[in-house]
């Protein structure tokens, strides 16, 4: 069944009604200035988010028309936001993306102000510096990039500080290598920690380096109050770039997480030796599924593919199989077949929550073959309106796009305005159940006609905030 445009557009002007009026409670009484002010506060931030929400998933041609007065919204209000100082940053980011180049220059450097009014200060959030540093002049950009990373090596835990500014957004190997400057003087442990995120996007000659450096590290005798080595993340980095020689070095002589190197071993076509490993150093239960299921799937790996099944099937509680199977859903495909997925997926409800069987039906969804996602899709809502309650909504819209268009208007309907624990006109454009969130599904109600509508409608939201005080 299709839902008309201005059927949605309706609906969605009566959802900003009423998380109007939510907001004109909350700041009751109007005299009271401060109230009004934190309860209005972030609507225009909110309006800009929602905006560029519906510009992502609309056609090309409709895209600049959505963005630009969210762009021109930027330009007039931007500057004089005073919000969540990271939540601010990150939406001037977003509209530096969108805008064109004078523009995004100013909206970046808004965005490295920003995150001095986040929670702690700027040193939490110096990624979003490098983010912004790609819309900046040159020698601006370079400098930006230069103090990031010189207020990273004065923290505490500076591979730590390092680590975290190498997580920017589409992050060049011109600020990896400044990185990788920076981490090369520091202690053994603070500069694997740092080097971990920076492997994937250094050149080649750079890589082995890191690499080289990073391995070592797991034998370096560590000074007593040094930064604690990050072993989880420090192998996840290096193991792609290790043989079965490093390998065998690192399980005898070092202390990594066994079952990363039982799947690089049965990666590398010795699944006898990934085997062992599991047996005597995972344990048991979820321990010991979790690396077999994710061996199994490798291709040096196929002849762990009964173990794997047998350690799935013997997990207790059944929610403990589906969290498996949404944290490995393409592995859980593979190895145990789709029908067999689906129903541990299925069963993983109970205890008062369907969370588990909702997210892994998700995750199912999008990693099963095109031709089984319809369904899979229906299963993931059918879930989630048994127990809506859950923080399933997130998993089930990234299904939107095999709904049936009745589905997805129905989910779009009972979701907006209503999923969010607490109702305000910014949380009907943004954070939980907003329009932001729930773009998808109004991207597969209407397609580019649905998006418009809506984004036709949302700079009413200006209006109700000009209203707010008026008798």
């Amino acid at each position: 069944m299709a839902i008309s445009s201005d059927a949605l557009s309706s609906f969605v002007r009566v959802a900003l009604a009423q998380g109007a009026l939510a907001t004109l409670h909350r700041a009751w009484p109007p005299e009271a200035d401060r109230a009004d002010e934190e309860a209005w506060n972030d609507a225009e931030r909110a309006l800009a988010v929602s905006l560029f929400a519906l510009a992502a998933r609309a056609s090309p041609s409709l895209r600049a028309s959505i963005e630009a007065p969210a762009l021109d919204l930027v330009r007039r209000t931007g500057a004089a936001w005073r919000g969540d100082g990271w939540e601010d940053a990150l939406a001037l980011l977003s509209a530096a993306r969108a805008a064109p180049s004078d523009d995004a220059s100013t909206f970046a450097r808004w965005a490295v102000s920003a995150t001095s009014r986040a929670d702690g200060g700027p040193d939490g959030y110096l990624s979003a510096w490098l983010t912004a540093a790609d819309f900046l002049p040159r020698s601006e950009a370079e400098a930006l990039v230069q103090q990031a990373v010189e207020r990273a090596l004065a923290s505490a835990k500076p591979g730590q500080a390092l680590a975290r500014l190498a997580t920017a957004d589409g992050i060049g190997q011109n600020q990896a290598l400044a990185i990788l400057r920076a981490a090369v003087s520091l202690p053994p442990t603070s500069r694997a920690n740092a080097m971990a995120p920076l492997v994937p996007v250094l050149p080649d000659e750079e890589r082995a380096r890191a690499v080289s450096m990073s391995f070592d590290a797991f034998f370096a005798d560590h000074d007593e109050g040094a930064e604690r080595h990050d072993t989880d993340a420090c192998t996840a980095a290096l193991l792609p770039f290790l043989g079965l020689v490093e390998l065998s070095r690192l399980l005898d002589e070092a202390l990594p997480p066994p079952s990363a190197l039982a799947v690089r071993f049965a990666e590398l076509g010795a699944p006898e030796r990934a085997l062992d490993i599991i047996r005597e150093r995972c344990g048991s239960g979820i321990f010991a599924a979790r690396p077999l299921l994710c061996a199994a799937a490798t291709e040096g790996g196929r002849s762990l593919a009964q173990a794997a099944r047998d350690a799935v099937a013997s997990l207790d509680p059944p929610w403990a199989a589906a969290g498996l199977v949404c944290d490995h859903a393409a592995e859980a495909i593979q190895v145990l077949g789709l029908e067999t997925a689906v129903e541990i997926a299925e069963g993983g409800g109970g205890g008062g929550s369907e969370a588990a069987r909702i997210m892994a039906l998700a995750a199912l969804c999008l990693a099963a073959p095109e031709r089984s996602r319809p369904a899979l899709a229906a299963r993931a809502i059918a879930a989630y309106h048994d127990d809506r309650g859950t923080e399933g909504l997130e998993g089930v819209v990234r299904c939107a796009p095999w709904m049936s268009l009745t589905t997805a208007a129905r989910l779009f309907f009972v979701s907006l305005g209503d999923a969010a624990e607490d109702v305000t006109l910014v949380s009907t454009l943004s954070r939980w159940g907003g329009v932001e969130q729930l773009a998808p599904l109004i991207a597969r109600v209407g397609g580019d006609d649905a998006l418009s509508a809506v984004a036709s409608v949302l700079p009413e939201v200006l209006l109700w905030k000009s209203l707010r005080k008026t008798d």
